[in-house]
């Protein structure tokens, strides 16, 4: 890990896909994909020792209900995610100053006229959204990130640079990813920041000592994850982030962050990912707390503030709880529960207040697949004063190759 690998990240994904699978420790120990996994995995294995190139894929599907929806507007859909990494190392292999080429590709497609994501949208009038990544791109791929990055956590140092992700980046959680947690983007994104969107930039940070980082990022404010942009325009967005961690009672204590930032706007003042388009600064806050000695227990409070009408959320808040392992079955070593609570404001006139609270439970059903439940409970949705209140269920699938 370093300052910068939130969980959506190349570096986290990769990570996510090369962590051990333990027969046992599944609902059912035999899986119908394992031996594709096998040949997946002695091919990469393969390719790394002939090119040093590591790859990594990740393919995720949600299926999601809505008990009200607006007059025309669906009531269900299904949709799925495709996450492909590849690390090549090209200088200083396996040691702390370490540089290595990544590029990351994403493709979403859904099933029917309507996604997860655009179920909170178009169907409930949701500013928070339902299942965050979750809807079709009408290109096949996508290129989110190519960049060059060196350093880690040893080196006390690492930097990025070329087409980066700054929603990736900035006021990040390990526990909150919709490909594995938590689904809403309220939920797992930081909108109360003016993100702009995947483009070229630069991110570096410095381990000042080993439970203190700080870390900045300039990127192309009109950044655009179907192209590279426009950096000629000369509209940036910058940010600076310390992270601490405070009250760490193991040694993988999560951190803390403050994120002050501040956006040029778009070149046009057109909404861009986390952008409405004006210039405009903010603030965000993340505390994260191991709530006992084995930390197994994470909470997490968040709020953020924006300015001049630049972001999503003028406001944002929201408390979280998860528990990994909570010995619910006795044989499972990787299941996780979850609870959260999001309040939203946006920065539009005659738009209400909107509540959401979340719960899930995630099991590996199979080694090579987790199933995560999720209940949504939503409030006030701020796009529409038709609804008032509705209850969305989901159904999540994740295996990694």
């Amino acid at each position: 890990q370093d300052a910068f690998s939130g969980p959506d990240e190349p570096v986290s994904r990769l990570q996510q896909v090369e962590a051990l699978r333990v027969p046992d420790d599944a609902l059912f120990p035999v899986s119908p994909l394992w031996r594709l996994r096998c040949c997946t995995d002695r091919a990469k294995q393969h390719l790394y020792d002939a090119t040093c190139i590591k790859t990594g894929v990740i393919l995720t599907d949600v299926s999601q209900g809505v008990s009200d929806a607006l007059v025309g507007q669906d009531y269900l859909g299904t949709a799925t995610t495709f996450n492909g990494i590849a690390k090549w190392e090209l200088i200083n292999r396996g040691e702390p100053a370490e540089g290595a080429l990544w590029a990351h590709a994403e493709s979403r497609w859904d099933y029917g006229s309507t996604g997860p994501e655009e179920l909170g949208t178009n169907s409930l009038g949701s500013a928070i959204g339902t299942a965050d990544t979750f809807s079709r791109y009408d290109v096949a791929f996508v290129l989110r990130n190519l960049y060059w990055r060196q350093g880690s956590l040893d080196a006390a140092w690492v930097y990025r640079i070329g087409k980066i992700t700054p929603d990736a980046m900035l006021a990040q959680s390990e526990y909150l990813d919709p490909l594995s947690t938590f689904l809403p983007s309220g939920g797992t994104g930081p909108f109360a920041i003016a993100l702009p969107d995947s483009g070229l930039g630069i991110a570096g940070g410095v381990h000042l000592t080993d439970r203190l980082v700080l870390g900045g990022l300039v990127s192309d404010a009109n950044g655009d994850r179907f192209s590279f942009g426009d950096l000629g325009a000369g509209d940036y967005f910058k940010a600076i982030e310390l992270q601490a961690r405070i009250w760490p009672r193991t040694a993988d204590a999560p951190y803390s962050k403050v994120t002050f930032w501040h956006t040029d706007g778009t070149q046009d003042g057109q909404p861009l990912n986390g952008q409405l388009g004006p210039e405009g600064w903010g603030f965000y806050v993340v505390h994260q707390q191991e709530l006992t000695c084995d930390g197994r227990a994470i909470g997490i409070l968040r709020y953020g503030r924006s300015y001049g009408g630049s972001a999503a959320y003028e406001q944002q808040a929201g408390a979280h709880f998860v528990l990994n392992e909570p010995r619910i079955f006795a044989r499972f070593k990787s299941d996780a529960i979850g609870t959260a609570f999001n309040w939203a404001k946006l920065p539009v006139p005659g738009t209400r207040d909107e509540y959401d609270f979340e719960v899930f439970y995630r099991f590996p059903l199979f080694p090579e697949l987790d199933t995560t439940l999720s209940y949504q409970s939503v409030f006030s949705p701020a796009l529409t004063r038709d609804i008032d209140h509705a209850s969305v269920l989901s159904l999540r699938l994740r295996t990694t190759f």
